[in-house]
């Protein structure tokens, strides 16, 4: 009986990591309030509210999938509007062939003199860090690594991502991880959505799904 109830854990572990199933991640900095936003990316185009600045961006099978491109010869950078302030974004990812991701924030108009991101999670095969990112306002700031980990993030596997920012802390879960936390003067204003970036080759994928924000109490 205790082999045959392993077996049953080690099948839906396996049929979870294949089929995009979201791990169960709870912020470390509050609990979760509304829920302000879902997206399993069930339609056949991407949902209202997101744009694509650079790549390419589509939805299919369920999932939607993000690739630098040749002609634009950049990163891939696409973003979801959805205000937020003291916030828990959770999204799952899976690499298919591209080489990072990076998940970011911005400051809402008016919330902050600082131009450009406030902070990002980058994610690559090898390693994860936080950033806090410098003011294109101010050509003497300079980007700063404020916390990052060696860790292995296997090709072809589901990862549930948890980005928590509550005033000034911001927290970073991945499942199975050791969970980052940093702090900066300006992460507490108010963000207007989320902005991803994917890191080539050209043609090589990541793949998103099960989208989920709330509001953190």
């Amino acid at each position: 009986m205790k082999c045959r109830s392993c077996l049953t854990i080690a099948l839906v572990l396996v049929l979870g990591a294949a089929s995009g199933f979201a791990a169960d991640l709870q912020p470390l900095l509050g609990a979760k309030g509304e829920l302000l936003l879902e997206e399993k990316f069930d339609a056949a185009s991407l949902p209202q509210g997101w744009s694509v600045k650079n790549g390419n961006v589509r939805v299919a099978e369920g999932a939607l999938h993000a690739s630098q491109n040749k002609e634009a010869g950049r990163l891939c950078l696409f973003n979801c509007d959805q205000p937020l302030q003291d916030a828990a974004i959770q999204i799952d990812f899976k690499f298919d062939g591209a080489r990072g991701i990076n998940v970011s924030a911005n400051p809402a108009l008016g919330e902050s003199k600082k131009r450009g991101h406030l902070y990002s999670v980058m994610i690559t095969p090898n390693m994860w860090r936080i950033t806090e990112h410098n003011d294109k306002a101010d050509r003497k700031s300079d980007s700063k690594t404020l916390v990052s980990a060696a860790e292995r993030f296997e090709t072809g596997r589901w990862y549930t991502l948890l980005l928590e920012t509550k005033g000034d802390n911001i927290v970073a879960q991945i499942d199975g991880k050791q969970p980052l936390r940093a702090a900066g003067q300006d992460f507490h204003v108010k963000k207007p959505g989320i902005e991803f970036r994917v890191i080539g080759p050209t043609g090589a994928e990541m793949t998103f799904d099960n989208l989920r924000v709330w509001e953190l109490k």
